[in-house]
């Protein structure tokens, strides 16, 4: 720790950091687009391939052609999902756009961590529902090869969630770039898989499980309690923000439109409620198909009825409805809780945190494991990226975890 970091107030330590990370960011000074030759090559292509780095919407909307050349429903490919996935103030857009001569091979979708509004230099990125890479099946790995070493010579650090395969790659261009990498096991979203039929689903629970799923959504329907299966957006819109200030558990209003923006901007939808007789909603569900798997990025629940477990209900009829459609996966965006989360299938997937050796970069880094030692103050608390309902992990990290690896890495 530099001397004297411990005689500062938490206010002028974060000014300091600042006006660290902006002259960090200056040696790394960049326009919108900045594009940047990369010696890769393409199986059987002769011409090396160049990459882009994009940060305006209007840019990245642009692209909507390209995707859509390569998947005409592209889903959460699509450059419309990536902006609603963002929050604006914490983050700003850095796509990669790979290309060889004229032609686009490719895009990797990430994003900047913002500090007061300032770019740090750290890029975010998550492929673990494979929504990063766009790019023809026999050319995203190399698409992918090249928007990470490009990344390595712009920006000051990675922070991705991978699969296995990504994370090979990570480790050969980080030792190229003479960078740090560490990297753990960590599984973020939730995977549920579903069976042929509901009663398959409920015979895979332990008994007192299985029992809680039948004996509360028969309360419920004694009640005289309505399951509404397909509500219209705008329907499901309104009541979500009638809904949202009894919500169960606490949130910040930018995450709860987040969730929303980034399921209107899904072709497929998933809006689902649990109202009263009377027509007040005790719970609503939200998210969106793709193929055969279903993602649930939000889940809003009244606290009033919470010994009713109105999400344990919702859930019930949510889940045989995809069954009978055929759906064979429920993704719980960010995880979930309890009884649901015994049930999860593992997955191989990696947190990697990649980084430069400038003197820089080092002193930021120290900077930041010092201010977590010392302040638990309100500087270094972001905004939860999560979904509307109950979770322990938040969707993006706070500045020091952004920036330095856990101890146990």
């Amino acid at each position: 720790m530099p001397d004297g970091m411990e005689n500062r107030s938490g206010e002028q330590t974060f000014e300091w950091l600042v006006d660290c990370t902006s002259n960090l960011q200056a040696s790394q000074l960049q326009p919108p687009v900045v594009s940047a030759a990369v010696p890769q090559r393409l199986s059987a292509r002769s011409k090396p391939l160049t990459a882009s780095i994009v940060s305006t919407a209007a840019k990245i909307e642009d692209l909507t052609a390209f995707v859509r050349s390569l998947a005409p429903e592209p889903g959460m490919l699509a450059p419309r999902f990536f902006l609603a996935s963002l929050l604006p103030r914490f983050c700003r857009p850095c796509v990669v756009v790979v290309s060889q001569g004229s032609r686009v091979a490719g895009l990797l979708y990430a994003r900047e961590r913002l500090v007061a509004g300032v770019p740090t230099g750290v890029v975010l990125g998550d492929d673990t529902l494979g929504a990063m890479v766009v790019a023809r099946p026999e050319e995203i790995e190399s698409v992918f090869q090249c928007a990470v070493e490009t990344l390595l010579k712009r920006k000051a650090a990675l922070r991705f969630r991978v699969a296995s395969d990504h994370l090979a790659i990570l480790q050969a261009e980080t030792a190229k770039a003479n960078a740090e990498i560490h990297s753990y096991r960590e599984e973020f979203h939730a995977h549920l898989e579903l069976p042929q039929t509901y009663d398959e689903f409920l015979a895979k629970f332990r008994s007192h499980t299985r029992h809680n799923f039948c004996r509360y959504r028969r309360r419920s329907e004694l009640a005289g309690n309505e399951f509404c299966p397909n509500l219209p957006f705008t329907d499901f819109r309104t009541a979500a923000k009638t809904l949202f200030p009894k919500e169960t558990y606490a949130r910040h209003e930018s995450s709860f439109r987040q969730c929303v923006a980034m399921i209107e901007a899904m072709p497929s939808q998933i809006l689902v409620g649990l109202r009263r007789s009377s027509g007040e909603w005790m719970s609503l569900a939200g998210g969106w198909c793709t193929g055969d798997r279903a993602v649930l990025n939000m889940q809003l629940n009244d606290r009033t009825y919470g010994r009713e477990s109105v999400s344990l209900v919702l859930r019930s009829y949510l889940i045989e409805g995809l069954i009978n459609r055929g759906i064979r996966e429920l993704v719980f965006w960010a995880g979930t809780s309890p009884p649901l989360s015994s049930y999860i299938v593992p997955r191989e997937e990696f947190m990697t945190y990649v980084d430069s050796r400038s003197h820089p970069w080092r002193l930021v880094r120290l900077t930041c494991v010092a201010l977590a030692k010392l302040s638990s103050s309100h500087i270094w608390q972001v905004a939860e990226m999560g979904v509307a309902r109950r979770q322990r992990k938040p969707q993006h990290m706070s500045v020091p975890d952004a920036i330095c690896p856990p101890k146990s890495s």
